[in-house]
């Protein structure tokens, strides 16, 4: 009776069957194959490709079993155990994502810490898990003593703390043996599910990029956020899927001091630490491919694979030539030739090009590779697709393209990352380094992060009144019943442009039809001063700007 009435259960996704929640990022059983039988046992295998996990594993007495990316996958973990009350253990091991080692992850506020903090201590009178406040949001349809239920009841395995050091390989063979041998009866005689809370609406825009500048990348990532917030579409990330977005296509945020590693603003919903952050900056700049990883980004770029035949044959070439730079045995000596492939460092190849060349436009590193990517999803595509150095203002500037972003976990660490290259590439050139761009295809906001992204905007996300424009200034005065505008250079207050008008809509008029993405802020601040200055003019008042 029981697992008939978990088979009956309709989740998230309109659909009858187990699991309720994220169904399609289940690794096991698939979306499809609504599995249930009388297994007691859940395995996450955290960061690893799971590729690398579910062959191995034994089904018999396996539920479910799936990666755990994020904190906020807890409520998701929550839902699911109760609507299959025979689940009393969850197995944990894999990748703790930037850890070097699952021993020595005390501090780090990782998914796997997460998933222990719960088991530990569960959720406080405020419904929040101590230390990790703002990254885990529990849907207020579900009751606190059952939120603490599922810690009462089900055993959390740490394989990743019991057996340090220990290979992949080792932890799924432990798994195996437990799972053979534990057995509980469920915890309730039926299936316990909620109703999801309602999401607000988003405003309307006029679609495609919303481009927001800002400071260093905690001021860049609040501004950000509250963009997509407000006007990101509702969307799905995939078909057949629970996993609604707000989403913003090309999202672009420009950061004008990416270097600046100032941590007393720390607005992000899992807080970052130094310690993080270095360990993430390493791991991005590194060639070396962890065991059970799809990818890393500092594989894809410092290891890029590619034929090592033609390679050689170019730059042995008698008839080849290389009319910008000469030719000399610079050519190849990023290329690491193995025995049927060839490794190509991209970013010392890059640093190699703008030495010679500083003003190069060819500076372009990618991590794709069609071949991969031909049987759509297999494995794991890289959402951090290519990049692009250029010098201006003898500086080193760096846009990165990724594909899809999560935006409000992961994007913090990918712009730190980021700044990372940036940095190695301008040291490599001798040049400071200047803005980092970074385009985000698809934007995401997850659902299941709304309430934490509205409560951090709530903290963290102020006006505040400044009319200091990159794009210049504006003085307003009035001469003969005609209302003048200057536009002058931010930098030497040179006029560089000049408006007038009898009216305040002859002179706005003007403006906006020769000024280009002028701040909101600037351009309230300009209407409101051609509205007194025309009320002068009718008044027969002498106007001064920025007098009442």
């Amino acid at each position: 009776m029981l697992i008939e009435s978990i088979k009956k259960q309709v989740g998230s996704n309109g659909e009858q069957g187990w699991p309720v929640v994220v169904r399609d990022r289940v690794g096991f059983p698939h979306q499809k194959e609504l599995r249930v039988t009388n297994a007691c046992c859940a395995v996450t295998f955290l960061w690893t490709m799971r590729d690398k996990v579910l062959p191995e594993l034994d089904k018999e007495n396996l539920a479910i079993a799936t990666n755990f990316y994020t904190p906020a996958g807890l409520e998701g973990m929550v839902r699911n155990i109760l609507g299959n009350p025979q689940i009393r253990y969850v197995i944990l091991l894999g990748e703790e994502y930037a850890s070097k080692d699952g021993s020595d992850t005390k501090t780090e506020l990782t998914s796997a810490n997460a998933i222990r903090a719960f088991f530990e201590k569960g959720v406080n009178n405020d419904r929040k898990i101590p230390g990790f406040e703002t990254a885990v949001h529990f849907d207020k349809n579900i009751p606190t003593e059952l939120i603490n239920k599922v810690r009462e009841e089900v055993e959390l395995i740490d394989l990743n703390k019991d057996m340090p050091g220990a290979s992949l390989k080792d932890k799924i063979r432990k798994a195996n043996k437990l799972m053979k041998r534990l057995k509980k009866e469920p915890f309730a005689k039926k299936p316990i599910v909620f109703d999801f809370e309602e999401q607000e609406e988003s405003f309307p825009y006029e679609g495609g990029p919303i481009i927001v500048h800002g400071t260093n990348i905690p001021d860049s990532w609040v501004k950000m956020i509250h963009a997509i917030n407000r006007y990101g579409r509702k969307n799905l990330m995939n078909a057949d899927t629970d996993r609604w977005v707000k989403e913003v296509n090309n999202m672009t945020v420009v950061i004008h001091d990416p270097q600046d590693t100032d941590l007393s603003f720390n607005p992000f919903l899992v807080p970052l630490t130094e310690e993080k952050i270095n360990a993430y900056q390493e791991e991005i700049l590194s060639p070396i491919l962890p065991e059970g990883k799809a990818y890393t980004y500092g594989n894809k770029l410092r290891a890029y694979t590619a034929p090592a035949e033609p390679i050689k044959e170019l730059v042995n070439t008698k008839e080849y030539r290389d009319y910008e730079f000469g030719k000399g045995p610079w050519i190849d000596a990023n290329v690491k030739y193995l025995d049927k492939h060839a490794e190509v460092d991209q970013i010392s190849d890059l640093i190699e090009v703008l030495k010679r060349d500083p003003y190069s436009k060819a500076c372009v590193a990618i991590t794709w590779h069609v071949q991969d990517e031909l049987m759509r999803k297999h494995k794991s595509s890289p959402c951090l697709v290519l990049l692009q150095a250029m010098v201006q203002d003898e500086k080193l500037n760096l846009t990165v393209f990724f594909r899809s972003h999560d935006m409000t976990q992961g994007w913090p660490e990918n712009a730190y990352g980021c700044a990372a290259i940036q940095k190695k590439i301008s040291k490599g050139i001798k040049v400071e380094p200047g803005l980092l761009t970074i385009i985000s295809g698809s934007a995401q906001i997850y659902a299941h992060y709304y309430e934490q992204v509205k409560n951090m905007l709530e903290k963290h996300y102020e006006y505040k009144d400044d009319f200091k424009d990159p794009r210049g200034n504006y003085v307003v005065e009035v001469k003969d019943d005609l209302i003048i505008v200057k536009h002058l250079h931010p930098d030497t207050n040179k006029v560089i442009d000049m408006f007038e008008g009898k009216t305040a809509k002859e002179a706005y008029t003007q403006i906006a039809h020769k000024g280009t993405s002028i701040k909101p802020s600037h351009l309230m601040y300009i209407g409101s001063e051609l509205g007194k200055a025309e009320l002068c003019i009718k008044q027969d008042r002498e106007y001064e700007q920025d007098k009442l």
